[in-house]
């Protein structure tokens, strides 16, 4: 479950006079990183940039090319070496003749079967938003502006899509989406999905006793989806790593164009066996890997194992000897860990036992609250 997402390196940021993301440590700017791992040859990248004042968001009717004569955000493709908020900044000051101060991630929308210039193909849109810009924005050969409030705004001259995630956005949520397209360039089906906001835990090298001597601003970020999976019993699995003496969760990154529902039940699926039926959201762990020159974000789940299918674990999965191991409770499942000593084992297993324990901890208080477990 490689990268909701999305990611961008911070010296990108900082190049464009941006505050890091990574460093303002706010619910949304954890929740959506950029990078510049992503695959080019699976899909399209695009950006909007969504620009916000009080209650009226800025539209544009679109003078030329693809959508002409639609109401829509700034934005346009991102161009070979860009990051998407370097794109999503540089589209919206070309066609608006604006200077943005500051943006920060609102969303990822993947549009399915989107025929552009008569093939299928997948694009990904990277959804920003700004409250903090110079200028007034001015009409340009690509778009004529004009502000509109967010309460009531005409969709009916906009994108078809726009209406689904657009509120959400503007009620401060944060959107991982996709939606299917055919020929005639309507949607027949979408999905959309709100980020876990909530931060469980931060752990980074010095909480382990470790030198912290990497440079931040050059870190990249890796995305997973992760689930404390219970049966009817409420009964909780553990993936016993036995080459290596720990428990996971099952889990494990997002795909490009992946959403975090979607990577959740595939990586359970393919770890643990089961289909899943999710119960309640978590929240996120953020790591901070100096050795590795990392960020790593975990949004984490409470579901319920449904029918067995059978893993499908890769290679190196298998030589770690995972195992699925169910326990009596979620106490149970919480002690097992607690009682794993990482003191000699390698550097990724400290985080993985520290991270676990947050999210069961946090499962707990779920379960008694919610479930009475």
């Amino acid at each position: 479950m490689c990268v909701f997402f999305f990611l961008e390196s911070i010296k990108i940021c900082l190049a464009n006079n941006i505050l890091p993301l990574y460093h303002k440590m706010t619910k949304k700017s954890m929740l959506t990183p950029d990078s510049l791992w992503y695959d080019r040859s699976m899909a399209r990248h695009l950006t909007l940039m969504i620009l916000k004042r009080g209650n009226k968001t800025c539209l544009g009717v679109k003078k030329r090319g693809f959508g002409a004569g639609k109401l829509i955000e700034a934005g346009g493709k991102v161009e070979p070496g860009e990051t998407p908020m370097a794109a999503a900044i540089r589209e919206a000051e070309e066609e608006l003749s604006i200077k943005i101060r500051s943006a920060h991630k609102v969303g990822q929308l993947v549009f399915r079967n989107l025929y552009y210039k008569g093939e299928p193909e997948t694009a990904i849109t990277h959804v920003y938003m700004s409250e903090d810009f110079e200028g007034e924005p001015t009409e340009t050969d690509e778009l004529t502006p004009d502000w509109y409030d967010i309460n009531s705004l005409p969709y009916n001259k906009m994108w078809g899509d726009d209406e689904h995630w657009m509120p959400e956005v503007f009620r401060g949520k944060v959107v991982d989406a996709y939606f299917n397209f055919n020929e005639q360039d309507t949607f027949t089906d979408f999905h959309i999905d709100i980020v876990p906001d909530e931060c469980i835990a931060h752990f980074r090298d010095k909480d382990f006793g470790l030198p912290e001597d990497g440079d931040e601003s050059s870190f990249v970020t890796r995305t997973a989806s992760r689930a404390v999976l219970v049966d009817k019993d409420y009964r909780v699995a553990l993936i016993d790593a036995t080459s290596h003496g720990y428990y996971k969760l099952p889990g494990g990154g997002i795909d490009e164009g992946e959403l975090i529902s979607e990577a959740l039940r595939r990586e359970v699926r393919e770890e643990a066996g089961y289909t899943i039926e999710p119960l309640a959201t978590l929240g996120y762990v953020h790591e901070t890997r100096h050795k590795f020159e990392q960020f790593n974000i975990s949004y984490a789940f409470l579901a319920r194992a449904k029918e067995f299918v059978g893993t499908n674990l890769m290679e190196d999965e298998a030589e770690d000897g995972f195992e699925l191991e169910w326990f009596d409770s979620i106490d149970d499942a919480i002690a097992a860990v607690e009682k794993v000593d990482t003191t000699n084992m390698v550097y990724q297993a400290k985080y993985f036992t520290a991270r676990e324990l947050a999210i069961l901890r946090a499962a707990r208080k779920v379960l008694k609250e919610q479930y009475g477990q």
